[in-house]
């Protein structure tokens, strides 16, 4: 090969390196603009999505302090030990139907089994929701039934305890108000739940409210200081539950007003988390019916119940209610709720 063409040969190769060079330093300069390009981008983002609140869920989750387990937070709640004294074997269930007059029963689960009412329990009249804590403590509250039988409004937006160890009924805490309550609207707290992470209550409230007005009260209470952590106003809630999903944890609420349920996310802390949204109606499910969410209970398994019944603010409306169960079972991969079946009690 000629000495010419050697040179010219060199030559390409050099121009060819050069340019080669050049395009590995463009690639490394366009990739260093793109990263910061995003990374900018996804701060400004995030910064003006918090400041609308969409974004508060997922800032939230980011800074929770401890792991988050998916499931039910009363988990942790158990049976008190006192009903063993009076002869009682478990399992045993809570029951405050007011079949067999006011008050609240403990009866064996088995046929024919036991039954336990003490003295205090009767007092209160009949009693409404109720929940267990880490102890064994029972939580409930009196509520109206077809009648005031004589006891002043306020008396109903309190919070009964009964003690897991002598099985003595006290009251906890009497609750304020939004309004006072009257002898045509008299409910005040109807639903409740315990949170095991901070052993704390999550109480609702309907003192004040009638059927034109919507001033009820959701109370988050520290039952150590028996103090009012947190509260949401304005929101009438019958049946209340706390669920852990992978997005993190929510406090769910079935409206007072319609078949709706809603939830609002909670902080660390248990304090609520922007404004409740909206889930699911109970009248949109095949099956459902235009029910109240009564009660709403998380099972083992990530099981979702809900209690329904026909509310309004009439008493005698509340005297012997039609009971309807649905169920849910919750989607892990899609952090969601699928309706299972709906049926009579």
């Amino acid at each position: 090969m000629s000495s010419k063409k050697q040179h010219r040969q060199g030559k390409l190769k050099n121009k060819r390196q050069k340019a080669e060079k050049s395009k590995t330093k463009n690639r490394v300069l366009l990739a260093l603009v793109g990263l910061l390009v995003l990374v900018f981008g996804l701060g400004i983002k995030g910064f003006w999505a918090g400041q609308k609140g969409v974004n508060q869920h997922t800032s939230k989750t980011q800074s929770t302090k401890h792991p988050v387990v998916v499931g039910q937070a009363d988990a942790c709640a158990k049976n008190p030990a006192f009903p063993l004294k009076y002869g009682l074997h478990p399992p045993y269930f809570i029951d405050l139907r007011q079949l067999d007059g006011p008050g609240l029963r403990i009866i064996e689960a088995k046929k024919g089994g036991k039954v336990l009412q003490l003295d205090s329990w009767k007092k209160e009249g009949t009693l409404g929701p109720y929940t267990l804590d880490k102890n064994g403590v029972i939580y409930t509250a009196p509520i109206p039934f077809v009648n005031l039988l004589g006891r002043p409004p306020l008396s109903y937006n309190r919070i009964l305890k009964v003690d897991a160890a002598t099985g003595e009924m006290s009251e906890l805490m009497h609750l304020p108000h939004a309004q006072k309550p009257t002898e045509e609207q008299p409910y005040g707290v109807v639903g409740m739940t315990y949170d095991c992470s901070n052993h704390s209550l999550y109480v609702s409230s309907l003192a004040g409210s009638t059927g034109e007005s919507e001033v009820g009260r959701i109370y988050h209470i520290d039952l150590k200081s028996k103090k009012i952590l947190h509260q949401l106003d304005g929101f009438d809630a019958l049946g209340l539950g706390v669920f852990t999903m992978k997005s993190g944890k929510k406090l769910y609420m079935g409206s007072a007003r319609s078949p709706e349920i809603f939830s609002i996310d909670l902080d660390d802390d248990g304090g609520f988390v922007g404004q409740p949204v909206f889930e699911f109606s109970l009248a949109a499910l095949e099956g459902g019916s235009y029910d109240n969410a009564h009660r709403i209970r998380f099972l083992r398994g990530n099981v979702l119940k809900i209690k329904g019944i026909e509310f309004s603010f009439s008493l005698m409306a509340a005297s012997d209610p039609q009971r309807n169960i649905y169920l849910f079972d919750y989607d892990d991969q899609g952090d969601k709720w699928v309706f299972r079946e709906a049926h009579p009690q």
